[in-house]
Formats: structure tokens, sequence, C-alpha cells
């Protein structure tokens, strides 16, 4: 895998859990969070199960009731969406799970 990706306005250093903004800040991730993001950066414009996301996040299946992933997805969007309300990064696909949406180049 590349030692980072782009999108959007947004560098994911996948070696190290850092994510850096268009000015190239580092914006704070959990574990959970980097690798939420690190999985739907290897798979954009592909819609993503809530179970997919759980077993490359956390290595195991998604009980009936589980909204681990629908908890990061919120708080990875109050971070990297200028409206977390209407997002354009991360989608929600309804009754499918969520996209990210924007191309991915692999950097440097």
């Amino acid at each position: 895998p590349p030692a980072s990706v782009g999108f959007a306005d947004w560098r994911l250093a996948t070696a190290a859990p850092r994510l850096l903004d268009a000015q190239g800040a580092e914006v704070a991730l959990t574990a959970g969070e980097f690798d939420l993001l690190c999985a739907l950066a290897a798979h954009p414009g592909r819609v993503l199960s809530r179970d997919f996301l759980l077993e490359h996040t956390r290595g195991r299946d998604a009980g009936p009731f589980d909204r681990t992933i629908d908890v990061q997805v919120g708080r990875l969007r109050r971070k990297i969406e200028a409206d977390p309300n209407h997002p354009q990064i991360i989608k929600s696909v309804r009754g499918a799970g969520y996209m990210l949406v924007p191309r991915v180049e692999a950097g440097g």
C-alpha cells in the first residue's frame, strides 16, 4: 500500500496514523477512526457495508444492534467534513453502508 493517500483536501499517512488538512496541520484521530478511514480510502467510490467495515477495522462481525461504525463515521465527519450534517466526503447509502466519494490518489 502507498505511504499516503490524498482525497478532497486531505492527506492520510497510511504508514503512521496521521491525517493532514489542506494546510498540512495534523488532525487527531483515534485508532478506530484511522482504521475506518483507511478502509474507506482503500475502496473509494464503493459502498462498504457495516459488516465489511467492522471486520476490517475490528476483526469481528457486527451484531444486529452494533452501532460502532455509525458512531465512528459520525466522529470522522465532524473532523473532515465542511458541513457534517450534509456530508460530501463520506456518504451514507441507506440500507447498504458507507462510501468515500472523492477520488483517492496515492502519494509517496
